[in-house]
């Protein structure tokens, strides 16, 4: 396959669907001519900035059809687009442009004053930002000079979890993506009619999926209200009234979609693309049984490293009742290797470290060239080829299918998010109650992944206060959902921490008040049942003033616990009430109010006391 720039597939599609919408987003909608023109304002706005190729230009929009805009923009001088998250932590905002030392920065609107600040925090004070809505019309005042594109030049970088806690930049080389976007687009078949849903942060390499493979065929990047991810009812139905085609999401989200309650249809839907983590049997039987085996369901795997993903596996049927769902075979112009502990193929059956070997791989990470060569290894069957270490342990079937079958390091994914077990440690090392800690990572009763946080404390400190202290320094995947103070972490004869020994499920007992207030009222003793059952490692009475971020909760676990609240009372919960007081009394007030509204005879129904106070 003969590289062409993915700015340049873009522009295909730009003369062939100039009136096609490119992007639909609650904000309105974009179509290609208009990302053409917006593209270029924004291309010649980092000219006339001094902007040139390899230049590193973060870009920090929310609005995705600013987002879209700018990382065209970005690609068309030839520079290396580094896409921020704005509801990121700002201290991972802050790291994101000291790591870059970018002289240029392109900002969005709706952002009020965080770009100023980010910048002032980081002391960008030499940075140039290039506001967008500031840019339009500047492709009338100066001729965007075009790049003259190479597949090996750098174009992006993103940033992963590090084993300081401080995030490593992967270094994405121009014609890996075109190599990977022009491979789904043939493989599902995508054309100018599809709907492809945006639904993935833009500081992962997943997003380059969601936007890419619409935009370099005429199709429409679709992207749900905010609060919509966080609702599991509430996407179904955006899914299916939208008339969604395809969707790439991870297991975690897949697994609340095929349970969602309501009657979706989803008869638009051609493909659910699964990564990031594994795909458990269970879900997709449950898909199965529920919508039936029109819809594709795809797995990939594959590291940020060798950009998005290596090897495929359209799941059937007869996959759900094997241990695991195959991760399958390698794409084109990839090879997997199976390496046993003495550097040899292994045989089928036999476990192994994942190697992958491709022209495709990324360019390694930003300004670590250690790290670069500890990951991209020579290839032990040809001299002078590299091939990149996963660290993630697979064998082949006997048929040639790869079986993931975990990590060989301390680094887990977390709602499709890769996290660094040393990272977390590292970071809560920094707080000034804790002497020790360890941290690992276990699955809830769905199959949920989460962390726990064992320390030793030389003065005691609440949970809460930790999870605060975290939160401000990592992303939300690398934030345990349970704390569990121990006097003494085990250890083994040679004196290293015994992970082995180290159970994820453990209660923390600084989360257990004395003066918890336990549920009263029917309503509340219902909703405390869910409550303490999504929240992983939850043990003891349920307090009802406890916020549920604080016991443990997160983004994810808020979709489970507004999926089962629903189920059970039969009433919608609103995401945005439910954020503005996340406490079980709360909740209770708002199921006793939605039910009086709609029918007081439901709450003897449901054995309700409406009179109990909240």
């Amino acid at each position: 396959m003969a590289f062409e720039a993915i700015q340049a597939l873009v522009a295909k599609a730009i003369r062939r669907f100039p009136d096609h919408v490119a992007v639909e987003c609650p904000g309105g909608t974009l179509t290609y001519a208009e990302l053409d023109r917006r593209a270029d304002d924004i291309a010649a706005a980092l000219q006339e900035a001094g902007a040139a190729p390899g230049a590193l230009v973060p870009v920090l929009a929310e609005d995705r059809r600013e987002l879209v805009a700018a990382l065209l923009g970005v690609l068309r001088i030839g520079g290396v687009v580094v896409p921020l998250d704005a509801t990121a932590q700002q201290r991972r905002l802050e790291q994101a442009l000291i790591d870059t030392d970018a002289s240029w920065v392109v900002t969005g609107s709706g952002l009020g004053g965080l770009p100023a600040k980010v910048l002032a925090a980081a002391g960008a004070a030499e940075t140039t930002r290039i506001d967008i809505a500031d840019t339009l019309g500047a492709s009338n005042r100066r001729t965007v000079v075009a790049h003259e594109p190479s597949a090996d030049d750098p174009c992006y970088v993103f940033f992963t979890s590090g084993s300081t806690g401080r995030p490593k930049g992967i270094v994405g080389r121009l014609g890996s993506i075109d190599h990977y976007i022009r491979w789904e687009t043939e493989l599902l078949g995508v054309h100018a009619g599809w709907r492809v849903s945006q639904l993935i942060s833009p500081a992962f390499d997943a997003v380059l999926r969601d936007l890419f493979v619409p935009l370099t065929t005429g199709a429409t990047v679709c992207v749900p209200p905010p609060d919509t991810l966080l609702d599991a009812a509430a996407l179904s139905r955006w899914l299916d009234e939208s008339k969604i085609s395809l969707v790439h999401c991870v297991p975690s989200l897949f697994r609340r979609l095929a349970t969602a309650p309501g009657s979706p249809v989803f008869a638009s839907l051609e493909c659910v693309a699964l990564s990031g983590e594994k795909l458990a049997p269970r879900d997709a039987a449950g898909w199965f049984d529920r919508f039936g085996e029109r819809t594709k369901l795809l797995n990939l795997y594959g590291p940020s490293e060798t950009t998005m993903t290596k090897t495929f596996h359209f799941v059937t049927r007869a996959d759900t009742e094997r241990d695991s769902i195959p991760i399958g075979r390698a794409m084109p112009e990839t090879e997997v290797l199976v390496l046993n502990d003495r550097g040899e193929p292994a045989a089928p059956g036999e476990v192994g470290e994942i190697h992958l070997r491709t022209p495709h791989r990324s360019l390694g990470y930003h300004r670590q060239p250690d790290a670069t060569s500890k990951a991209f290894v020579p290839d032990p069957r040809s001299p002078g080829e590299v091939v990149y270490r996963t660290g993630d342990f697979g064998r082949f079937s006997d048929e040639g299918l790869l079986e993931y079958l975990g990590r060989k390091d301390h680094q887990v994914k977390i709602g499709g998010v890769r996290v660094e077990l040393g990272g977390v440690e590292s970071v809560l090392r920094e707080h000034p109650a804790i002497t020790e800690v360890a941290v690992v990572a276990g699955e809830s009763a769905d199959g949920t992944p989460f962390l726990c946080a064992h320390y030793e404390q030389h003065t005691d400190v609440d949970a809460a206060l930790l999870r605060a202290f975290l939160r401000e320094r990592l992303p939300e995947s690398a934030v345990p959902a349970v704390f569990a103070p121990t006097p003494e972490l085990p250890r083994t004869i040679s004196g290293k921490i015994d992970r082995r020994a180290l159970p994820a499920t453990a209660p923390s007992t600084s989360d257990q008040r004395a003066d918890v207030l336990a549920p009263r009222s029917p309503a509340e003793q219902a909703i405390a049942r869910i409550w303490a059952s999504v929240l992983p490692g939850h043990s003891g009475t349920v307090d009802i003033r406890q916020d549920f971020f604080d016991a443990g909760g997160s983004s994810l676990l808020v979709i489970e616990l507004l999926s089962r609240l629903g189920a059970e009372f039969g009433v919608s919960v609103p995401l945005h009430d439910f954020l503005s007081a996340p406490t079980v009394a709360a909740v209770a007030g708002l199921i006793e109010g939605s039910l009086v509204s709609d029918d007081t005879d439901d709450l003897d129904d449901l054995g309700l006391d409406v009179s109990a106070s909240s």
